[in-house]
């Protein structure tokens, strides 16, 4: 399911992410990492890098399905 409502202000090398709402740390996004491509033809997207002191990842799919 995506995102109802995504907002970006860019601020020089650095940028506030909202999505739905919520605010992303603007210390967990890497600088200069986002990206919005502007194309009429495809799906509306962000991209952007991440990062934490650590990163915990859960698997929540059975083997075999």
């Amino acid at each position: 399911m995506s995102a109802a409502h995504i907002v970006i202000t860019r601020e020089g090398g650095t940028a506030s992410v909202v999505v739905d709402g919520v605010e992303i740390p603007a210390g967990a996004i890497l600088r200069d990492s986002v990206s919005v491509p502007v194309d009429p033809s495809e799906i509306p997207s962000v991209t952007l890098t991440l990062t934490a002191g650590t990163v915990t990842v859960l698997n929540t799919l059975k083997e075999g399905t």
